[in-house]
């Protein structure tokens, strides 16, 4: 839930939606996605339907501070079910 600083490594989380959500009207986006189970919110880059991301399985990607954050964060879409089916590590740049 923090700001990641200019000049900071950004790490990633990617993941896949479950059947029935569609978020095509977003791709290419940044949008924000509710969590329920933490009572905020946190943005979701949505891929673009030709990106190299999705043609390999991805829908979003979550921006992260650290690994600590992504663990964390994995922790949280567990319960966050309703929205992800799956989820696993990329590295952004």
């Amino acid at each position: 839930m923090k700001k990641i600083s200019n000049n900071k490594p950004v790490f990633g989380l990617s993941v896949k939606f479950v059947e029935g959500v569609d978020y095509t009207e977003s791709e290419g986006k940044i949008i924000q996605i509710g969590l329920r189970t933490r009572n905020t919110s946190v943005p979701l880059i949505v891929t673009a339907r030709e990106s190299e991301a999705k043609k390999q399985g991805t829908d979003g990607i979550l921006a992260l501070c650290s690994e600590k954050c992504g663990k964390k964060m994995k922790d949280t879409l567990t319960k966050e079910i309703a929205i992800f089916k799956e989820f696993k590590d990329i590295a952004l740049q």
